[in-house]
């Protein structure tokens, strides 16, 4: 009879433990990272009162007699089923979605948790606020690896970024190859032909021809053009030149940074090795002049040049040859085709094409009398007045007006062109690239459409300032629009001093020729080059850090830059069930759930990090609820058979009245 009263209180005594459990984790509904618990129940051994017969003849087999001696708790499991994530904004607030625990210390014993809410402290360590707990990881390299070493994880707040000087810059994007921009140059009727005015050095002047002493020298020009005159300073760059190629190249690159001269004279050379300064316009009204900048620095002389000389340009007539007219900018060579169309003053058009050929169909009269036959009853020619294009006709010797015509140039690909009435088209980028000590300068790259098809010069200045090597060269595109060749015309990268007490730094010009969608191109299209890419920074603070989804801490720095700083590690075990509790949301390892695996997320623990988040407790609190209920009843149950128990006792022992 006293068995049963003690058989109900085991009944009573773990309903009350399951009820501890259930009240334990609705206390805790709201805790981050908090996994909930269930109390199962066991039965206790029971009392065996008779073990049964075996089968006899006709009789089968007993079943054994026991009576149970009650009810027990067989475990209490903590659920590690994943929790809610939720939003907060703060950077440091740390979620583990999936697998994985975090990894805090004391200095002396590892602890677990799901519980992410760090903050740094003023040492720069992550840290749990709640219990002072360093969170561990793996601290970055200088070449942004990870030490393999798991410790504290140290963000320095005043850790800086150093300036790195650059060394590569890459381009990208169009040159307009459309009439939008100056498009196939041509000539016009309105168009006035004639010789330009020359200055012609001494034949070669030596090469390599070595200018490093002219560090103070300068040749000034001076163009007269009908009434303007213009004169102008010339920078020389102090260096030594190899051939004459590259010396034409560089005072054609000087030319087209000044604002004076630009568009209005230009060097070329000639198979006698000699220099020539011409002007871009002809006519008896354009005269050059060359002088010393500086008398005491004789540049003019050094270049092959008379000082204080001056050439003036004449009137084209049909007798000149085409390539002693200024309009031609680039000689023309054999097989090159100059192509003609017009219309009547009738409406009627026409057009046709004439074929230079050195000695033998080279002079303007010829190609003006291949205008005439295709014409027809015309005497095509030059004004000896205005130096325009003409047409007479042959039997009343009459001008013909209200004509149009248009002259251009198939080249036949060794590198010829004309000038068109319109000025080249030009496109310029800018960009800042640094210095070693993390100075920016400003670098301007100006493209300017060249004479020949499908090429444009570039020249290059820094802070305003042509570099003493690598400042010009030359863009040619393929036929189909994609990049043939970007260089420069002495093979040298951009390479100038930034100032005192820095060292000269050189820049290499990066332009893709394989990639037709991200190169550099001339299509169609508005210009848009711009550099997209340049290896170079000045220094800077740290602003902000960030974590990623694989653990990884990047510093964001004031100069634009990212860094690896750190990287938050995360545990695994064999059996997360067996990790016991040690208040704080913070768990230890057991023998039942294993040694830890301490990794990176996403790789070594699958788990992923996600910041601004936090874990919520897993609680159901809907399921809470009715094992509250089920509980009480049990309990209920149990105390009401102690009760009856004692009932049955109380007749037991009124049996004696």
């Amino acid at each position: 009879m006293l068995d049963s009263i003690y058989i109900g209180i085991t009944g009573v005594s773990s309903h009350q433990t399951r009820m501890n459990v259930i009240s334990n984790n609705i206390s805790n509904v709201n805790t981050t990272g908090y996994k909930g618990e269930r109390a199962n129940f066991a039965d206790v051994m029971s009392r065996t009162l008779s073990g049964g017969g075996p089968q006899r003849a006709q009789i089968a087999a007993t079943n054994p007699s026991q009576s149970g001696l009650g009810v027990g708790i067989g475990s209490i499991d903590t659920i590690q089923q994943q929790g809610t994530l939720q939003m907060t904004g703060i950077e440091t607030d740390l979620a583990v979605d999936g697998e994985g625990y975090f990894v805090v210390s004391d200095g002396d014993q590892r602890f677990f948790t799901r519980d992410g809410t760090f903050a740094f402290d003023t040492d720069g360590r992550l840290y749990d606020p709640g219990t002072g707990l360093v969170v561990q990881g793996n601290m970055a390299n200088a070449d942004g690896t990870f030490n393999s070493e798991v410790a504290d994880l140290i963000i320095p707040l005043d850790r800086e970024s150093e300036a790195i000087a650059t060394t590569t810059i890459r381009i990208s994007g169009n040159l307009d190859a459309s009439s939008s921009g100056s498009g196939t140059p041509v000539w016009t009727g309105s168009t006035s032909f004639g010789l330009p005015a020359r200055l012609t050095s001494s034949p070669n002047p030596g090469f390599p021809l070595d200018l490093t002493d002219l560090e103070d020298g300068g040749l000034m020009v001076r163009i007269t053009s009908g009434t303007e005159e213009t004169e102008s300073m010339l920078n020389i760059p102090a260096k030594s030149y190899e051939d004459r190629l590259e010396l034409v190249a560089e005072l054609n690159s000087q030319i087209s940074v000044n604002g004076a001269l630009k568009n209005k004279v230009l060097f070329k050379t000639n198979e006698l090795g000699e220099l020539i300064l011409r002007s871009v316009e002809g006519g008896d009204q354009v005269s050059i002049e060359v002088d010393n900048a500086d008398p005491n620095v004789n540049v003019a002389s050094r270049l092959g040049f008379t000082a204080g000389t001056v050439e003036t340009g004449v009137r084209a007539s049909d007798t000149d040859a085409l390539n002693d007219l200024a309009n031609i900018g680039a000689d023309l060579t054999d097989g090159d085709v100059i192509r003609f169309t017009g219309i009547k003053p009738n409406g009627e058009r026409f057009d046709g094409s004439f074929t230079y050929e050195e000695g033998v169909s080279d002079g303007a009269d010829q190609l003006f009398a291949a205008v005439s036959n295709v014409y027809g009853s015309v005497n095509a020619g030059i004004d000896p007045e205005t130096g325009q294009f003409i047409l007479t006709d042959v039997n009343t010797q009459d001008r013909i007006v209200g004509f149009e015509i248009n002259f251009s140039l198939l080249d036949s690909g060794i590198g010829s062109g004309i000038y068109g009435d319109q000025p080249p088209f030009e496109f310029s980028t800018n960009t800042q690239v640094y210095d070693e000590q993390g100075n920016p300068h400003s670098l301007t790259l100006n493209f300017t459409k060249g004479i020949v098809d499908n090429e444009w010069s570039w020249v290059a200045t820094v802070d305003g300032i042509t570099p003493a090597a690598g400042n010009n060269g030359k863009v040619v595109f393929n036929e189909d629009g994609t990049l043939r060749t970007f260089e420069s015309s002495d093979q040298s990268p951009i390479v100038f001093q930034p100032g005192e007490g820095t060292p000269k730094m050189s820049v290499e010009i990066g332009a893709d020729s394989t990639d037709r969608l991200g190169g550099l191109t001339q299509f169609v299209a508005d210009s848009s080059v711009s550099v997209r890419e340049q290896d170079g920074r000045t220094s800077g603070s740290l602003v902000s850090v960030s974590f990623q989804p694989d653990g990884n801490i990047v510093g964001l720095f004031s100069n634009g830059t990212s860094e690896n700083m750190g990287r938050v590690s995360l545990a695994s075990f064999g059996n997360a069930d067996g990790l016991m509790r040690q208040g704080g949301n913070m768990f230890v390892q057991t023998e039942a759930s294993g040694e830890a695996v301490v990794g990176a997320a996403e790789s070594t623990v699958q788990g992923s990090i996600r910041s601004g988040q936090i874990e919520m407790s897993n609680v159901d609190l809907a399921a809470e609820f009715t094992n509250m209920i089920v509980t009480q009843r049990g309990f209920q149950a149990s105390a009401r058979s102690i009760t009856t128990s004692d009932e049955l006792l109380t007749e037991v022992v009124n049996l004696k009245r």
